[in-house]
């Protein structure tokens, strides 16, 4: 090999190890890249619920469909507020339904007209409560007053259902007394004893009864020719300037009813009615006049008649009442009275009245044309001879007694008002 190859050689394989070293070093990075992107949605805007609606402007407003009053707001009625034939008024549970103000002729009812129905359904737990304006009571009050109590009387109107079931009267029908002239929505009776007219449970009505004209004043709850279909239960009438529950005719039942300080008469019921009253709890106020005031039929040819029961009933005077009757039975009254427990009531309190003409003594039942009774308890140290000292009544110790402290099992069953205001302490 001569020299010149081999330098050639060397040159070459040196040249390629020089390359092989200053070789470049690749590297692989990963690069992420976050990308935001805006998007616009449109969002349907939800509607403001007010703190408080008003149903009506005053004078009368017509409910003509199927309306709800919702639990989320207080409704305030302004007016007369008329539920027509062929709607439905529901009320949530727990619902506060206040009321105007107004005087006289311009104080504000909720009536429920013939045809018409009420589905006012509370629960033990969230009563619906009926009350005035000036009330202060909210959602928060957990159903108590801050200013109200139950003697507030009269502060708003009341309460009416109307309904088609059979009334005691010439005609068989009736205008409801004191609310309006010249509308066809205050007529009530028919002949279908089973009508419905809605429903009525766990209601606190409260602070009712506005005089309309002189001795025309509004009741707590005024029910005028309602039928058997329909269901009141669990019923609260609280400070009623006039009569706690007043009933012209029809057949409607009332189940677990407790009315506490009313000015009138705590359960009056007229006009043939024949349904019955059963576990009712009356506390008296000091002006309170009867327990029971109880009428016969006013149909003159007495063709339209009916004999109603009122059972299981504890009835609580007041010591320092002004009149506090135990009960006039009168105007050809005819019913069964039963299971009756009288306390607390002023020494000297007596039976206002028990119509002679009726008068059938100690009986198990409603008869017709009959004035009934059984288990007349009296807690009380008056003699049994005075507390009938009214009346005509001789045998009246087949009907009652007299007792030093309530019997075991007797009158309401009072267990079952745990959700009022009286029973809470208020």
């Amino acid at each position: 090999m001569s020299n010149t190859k081999l330098l050639s050689f060397l040159f070459a394989v040196t040249f390629f190890v020089a390359c092989s070293e200053d070789d470049p070093v690749i590297e692989y990075v990963t690069v992420t890249e976050t990308v935001v992107e805006t998007v616009t949605v449109e969002v349907e805007a939800q509607p403001t619920v007010p703190e408080v609606q008003t149903v009506g402007t005053g004078g009368v407003t017509y409910i003509e469909e199927d309306t709800t009053w919702t639990n989320d707001r207080i409704w305030l009625m302004d007016g007369k507020i008329v539920v027509r034939g062929g709607a439905t008024l529901t009320v949530e549970a727990g619902t506060i339904v206040k009321a105007e103000t107004d005087e006289g002729a311009d104080a504000t009812v909720l009536i429920i007209a013939k045809g018409g129905m009420i589905n006012a359904v509370g629960t033990a737990d969230n009563p619906i409560i009926f009350t005035d304006k000036d009330d202060q009571i909210g959602y928060d009050d957990n159903g108590i007053s801050p200013n109200r109590v139950p003697t507030d009387m009269g502060k708003w109107g009341c309460v009416i259902v109307l309904g088609n079931a059979s009334t005691g009267t010439d005609t068989g029908q009736a205008d409801i007394e004191g609310v309006a002239t010249g509308y066809d929505w205050t007529n009530y009776g028919g002949s279908d004893d089973t009508e419905n007219s809605g429903n009525i449970e766990y209601v606190s009505i409260r602070h009712s009864g506005k005089e309309l004209n002189a001795g025309e004043e509004l009741q707590g709850l005024t029910l005028g020719g309602v039928g058997s279909g329909t269901t009141v239960e669990n019923l609260e009438i609280v400070g009623s300037n006039d009569d706690g529950i007043e009933i012209f005719g029809g057949s409607v039942n009332v189940t677990n009813l407790f009315i506490y300080n009313n000015g009138d008469d705590a359960i009056d019921l007229d006009q043939a009615y024949k349904g019955t009253i059963s576990n009712a709890v009356v506390v008296m106020d000091v002006g309170t006049d009867n327990v029971f005031e109880f009428d016969g039929t006013e149909d003159s040819t007495d063709t339209i008649d009916g004999a109603f029961t009122v059972q299981n009933v504890t009835a609580y005077g007041n010591a320092n009442a002004e009149r506090g009757y135990y009960g006039d039975w009168k105007s050809d009254a005819t019913c069964f009275t039963s299971n009756v427990v009288y306390k607390n009531f002023k020494a000297g309190s007596t039976i206002k009245g028990i119509d002679a003409d009726t008068y059938g003594g100690l009986g198990t039942e409603a008869t017709v044309g009959s004035l009934l009774f059984s288990n007349l308890d009296f807690v009380t140290t008056d003699a049994l001879a005075d507390i009938f000292s009214a009346t005509s009544v001789t045998d009246y110790a087949d009907i009652a007694e007299t007792l030093s402290e309530q019997a075991a099992s007797t009158g309401a069953d009072e267990s079952v008002f745990g959700w009022t205001l009286y029973v809470r302490g208020e």
